[in-house]
């Protein structure tokens, strides 16, 4: 298995979902694929040939986003806001979001 397959199996396992759990929502948000398709995206044997609207779905369904995947750092950003100011940031210089960042830390009594 690649990594990124390894990462999305880990992510689906946590949030307790099976490969037909995963079709189900896909086909939810308008994207009909087959159970051997999807399978092959978490067993590697599809490799990364998705399109943008799947991607984007498959990281919604497993609640993550593409740069946790791909580090192995899956994080759950289960609310609206989070995820939206995660999104919000992503547009900013590296020193404004480190100096965020360490607001943020400051706040919750963190290094």
């Amino acid at each position: 298995m690649s990594k990124l397959s390894d990462n999305l199996n880990v992510r689906r396992d946590q949030l307790g979902l099976r490969v037909e759990d995963v079709v189900a929502e896909l086909a939810k948000r308008g994207i009909d694929r087959a159970f051997s398709t999807v399978a092959g995206w978490f067993n590697g044997s599809r490799g990364t040939r998705w399109n943008m609207d799947e991607l984007r779905a498959l990281l919604d369904i497993l609640q993550t986003d593409l740069d946790s995947i791909t580090k192995g750092q899956v994080e759950l950003i289960e609310e609206k806001l989070p995820a939206a100011t995660a999104r919000e940031m992503q547009g900013l210089p590296e020193e404004q979001q480190q100096a965020i960042l360490a607001m943020v830390r400051a706040m919750k009594g963190r290094p």
